[in-house]
């Protein structure tokens, strides 16, 4: 079954390759695309708009990336993902992120709230319009912004390089995969940054904990039941 992305067309790069390579790789991590989903080069080409070369190179790169699995003699398609990776991963940035935002608290203050308070609008504004892409980069932009205020720059990178790993095992997908996940995420966030704002760190904590394991049940819950 092919699949549209051209609604991925928002800000084209350099090169015709590197945008090819960007959409696919975008509609693999948000769901649009999905894992053993077969892809049509030449579809893939009229979406995007662009000739098969750019597209046959974006695919060969997310080959190596291994998120498409290509040979000579059939179609490629979407690589399933890892669960037990997943899950490690999900695992230790938890830990990272209750680190990270447990050091990050003091430092917080009314200009930091109002620049939190900026990402969640517009996390709203995605919701409203149905946007799971931008909503999705947007969580992630929410979580790293509050980390940001600690004194720990290398504790962010850490955080930064596992949620690479989380994405590229599908993590972002759950906006798109899970009615109304969304919705339930976001009233969570407005929820931590009233308690953020308030000081109230054990609060806040348990709202992360309970943030984060909502959001890996419903996700291996979904990729179960597109395995099966």
């Amino acid at each position: 079954m092919e699949k549209n992305i051209l609604s991925l067309n928002n800000n084209t790069p350099p090169s015709r390759e590197d945008y090819a390579y960007e959409a696919i790789k975008e509609a693999i991590l948000s769901g649009e695309l999905l894992p053993n989903q077969k892809i049509s080069l030449s579809g893939l080409a009229r979406d995007l708009r662009v000739s098969i070369i750019p597209v046959n190179n974006a695919v060969r790169r997310l080959t190596s990336e291994g998120l498409i699995t290509q040979d000579p003699h059939h179609s490629p398609f979407v690589n399933e993902f890892s669960s037990e990776t997943l899950n490690e991963v999900l695992t230790i940035r938890y830990h990272l992120e209750k680190l990270a935002l447990r050091e990050a608290i003091p430092n917080i203050g009314p200009k930091e709230i109002k620049e939190l308070q900026e990402i969640v609008d517009e996390l709203d504004i995605a919701i409203q319009e149905n946007d799971m892409h931008q909503y999705g980069i947007l969580n992630r932009a929410l979580h790293m912004k509050i980390y940001s205020y600690g004194p720990f720059p290398m504790l962010c990178e850490m955080i930064n390089d596992l949620w690479n790993k989380a994405e590229l095992n599908r993590c972002r997908s759950v906006f798109a995969l899970v009615p109304h996940m969304a919705e339930h995420s976001q009233g969570e966030h407005i929820e931590m940054l009233r308690l953020i704002e308030n000081k109230d760190v054990e609060a806040v904590i348990e709202v992360l904990n309970r943030h984060k394991n909502y959001s890996r049940g419903k996700l291996f819950q979904t990729l179960e039941k597109i395995e099966s």
